[in-house]
């Protein structure tokens, strides 16, 4: 929608004050319209609370930039990346896009840098881990939107009846663990391990991590899944399903439906989650669980790690809208508006240090913050890991049930044959 040149501050103040979002001055004239459009995912997955943020943001934003406007398009996150490629091949290509990878669209040369999304100071605003892990070929292509990470939950009660007094460290002190909560808990299993569809790349992560293996080799220039430390990490998980202390058909076993959903009824002892577990489970039936959390465990002679995953902003150089792009990223990354897109997002951890401050008040989210020095990240700067990403996800499952040097080994051709 046009807005006129001639709007008053006081009109722009009702906008500012009725959405809650920070403004800034109004100028006096303006060139040409122009239009942006934006899609972004839809963290809180109910299709309602981040379009009506960002629904905010675009009239605070066209209120106090006459002549600019922004249209944002929340997008489910099972269908974010086929939508984002059909609107660039029909042409109708996006000034702005949120979702969780940049790598493919900036191998193509389609993105602004970085540095042309947003000022030098907005720029230097944001946690240099973060901003590192948003480069490729040593130069940032996109801008993080905000991060978590995950840690070690544990139901205490579960473990109290076991006789569990030490939370276990290493690979060998979980299975004395699991095999007292086996004992002494029937229907209950030790861990919850979800190695289903939905987020399989992260549970293998976090394993293989545990024994110091990685999915990507920066020295050697080459994907590593069926190195012999993820092999091995592999091997332990397959071990703790053989002694049936997972749930059964892991490979099956989604994060959200399968394996919170045990743990928040009580069935699981223990499970890796991610910042935003601790408000799911209250929604969904784990409100009265005593919960406790701690570092992931890992094999001996490694060191606890946690994932640490973000997402990101992208900027399309095709309508040529780099001016008023930044403008836009400016004005997301004030403080009050900024805040104000993590909470609509779920509450998660912020990309920028000056938030970070504040969010390391937050009890909730300091024992995440304090964690972050030791992530692990994907290789979203690899171009074809939204490829890889995919093949993980579908099969590396089937890895802690079948042969996991066979099973890591296909997914590793497959790394390997990506365009």
């Amino acid at each position: 929608m046009k807005k006129s040149m001639r709007r008053t501050a006081f009109a722009a103040s009702l906008v500012l004050a009725a959405t809650g979002v920070v403004g800034i001055s109004l100028p006096i004239a303006h060139a040409a319209d122009v239009s942006l459009t934006m899609v972004a995912a839809d963290y809180p997955g109910d299709g309602k609370t981040q379009q009506a943020q960002w629904d905010a943001v675009s009239k605070a934003f066209a209120a106090a930039n006459p002549g600019i406007t922004m249209t944002v398009n929340v997008v489910s996150w099972d269908v974010i990346d086929d939508k984002v490629k059909t609107l660039i091949a029909t042409g109708k290509t996006p000034d702005i896009v949120n979702k969780g990878d940049y790598s493919a669209p900036a191998a193509a040369g389609l993105l602004y840098k970085a540095s042309e999304m947003v000022s030098a100071s907005t720029l230097a605003d944001i946690i240099p881990t973060f901003l590192n892990n948003s480069m490729y070929n040593g130069t940032a292509y996109a801008v993080p939107d905000l991060a978590s990470a995950r840690a070690l939950f544990y139901n205490k009660a579960i473990l109290k009846k076991a006789g569990v007094t030490k939370l276990p460290t290493t690979w060998k002190e979980l299975l004395t663990v699991l095999s007292k909560i086996k004992a002494k808990n029937p229907g209950v299993y030790g861990y919850a391990v979800p190695m289903g569809p939905e987020e399989a790349q992260a549970e293998f992560s976090i394993w293989a991590g545990g024994n110091g293996g990685r999915l990507y080799d920066y020295t050697a220039k080459k994907w590593t899944v069926n190195s012999a430390a993820n092999v091995e990490a592999m091997a332990f998980l397959k071990k703790m399903n053989d002694l049936k202390y997972i749930e059964p058909n892991p490979a099956k076993c989604d994060r959200t439906v399968c394996a919170q959903t045990l743990f928040a009824a009580g069935k699981a002892a223990f499970i890796n989650g991610s910042v935003f577990l601790p408000g799911w489970l209250k929604d969904n039936g784990g409100a009265g669980i005593d919960l406790g959390s701690g570092s992931f465990v890992h094999n001996d002679g490694q060191e606890a790690v946690t994932l640490g995953v973000q997402d990101y902003f992208t900027a399309y150089k095709a309508n040529g809208h780099q001016a008023e792009i930044q403008k836009f990223m400016d004005f997301l990354y004030k403080p009050a508006n900024y805040a104000a897109f993590l909470k609509a997002a779920g509450g998660f951890i912020p990309a920028t240090k000056s938030a970070g401050v504040e969010a390391a008040k937050d009890p909730a989210l300091a024992p995440f913050i304090a964690l972050l020095p030791h992530a692990i990240f994907y290789p979203g700067d690899i171009a074809t890991w939204p490829a890889v990403k995919g093949a993980l996800q579908q099969s590396v499952g089937l890895a802690v049930t079948g042969n996991p040097s066979k099973v890591l080994g296909d997914i590793q051709k497959k790394a390997l044959a990506a365009k």
